[in-house]
């Protein structure tokens, strides 16, 4: 129906071996040893492992960030951003300004800037406010544009008749309809 099947971001960047640190706005700061609210997740995985961009925009900063240390945060739309720090490297050929889609390698896992050990800092924004990324509401992605809709429909209409067919003929063989997610 040109809905697309996908989210319009990842609910993880990084393919992680643990959560070290989670969404608390009352955390005690492991460097620092002072209450100072935790805006995000922590992923602790190896240095190196690939960051992924959680969803298309622009890179608005790839660079050094306080204690954040080597940094990239992406502008997706007007209503949403993510930030990636502690990272080890940024991905070559990508700096401020450049247009990045989910899943794209934006850097790697390090322990730049105030970090005890190996791990990503991911944070996620709703029109500039800091949300849970483990459970906040993720958008769709954008249906099909308008002006494309009959395009996509001629196109995929022989399929899904097709598709229809075997399905018959399955259930004819077998008396058992193919599952369909």
């Amino acid at each position: 129906d040109g809905h697309s099947m996908r989210k319009a971001f990842l609910r993880t960047p990084v393919n992680f071996s643990r959560i070290s640190s989670g969404f608390n706005l009352k955390r005690k700061h492991p460097v620092l040893h002072t209450v100072r609210a935790h805006k995000g997740v922590d992923y602790a995985a190896p240095t190196g492992t690939p960051v992924k961009a959680s969803g298309d925009g622009k890179i608005t900063l790839r660079g050094r960030k306080g204690g954040y240390g080597r940094t990239v945060v992406i502008q997706h739309g007007t209503k949403y951003s993510t930030l990636y720090a502690h990272l080890s490297s940024y991905k070559s050929g990508l700096k401020t300004g450049s247009r990045v889609r989910q899943g794209q390698v934006i850097g790697y896992v390090g322990q730049s800037g105030l970090a005890t050990g190996p791990h990503l800092h991911y944070e996620f924004r709703v029109n500039g406010v800091h949300r849970n990324p483990l459970t906040v509401k993720l958008p769709q992605a954008d249906p099909i544009a308008p002006s494309e809709k009959n395009r996509f429909v001629e196109l995929t209409s022989p399929l899904v008749r097709e598709m229809a067919s075997l399905k018959a003929a399955q259930y004819a063989e077998t008396g058992r309809a193919i599952q369909t997610p």
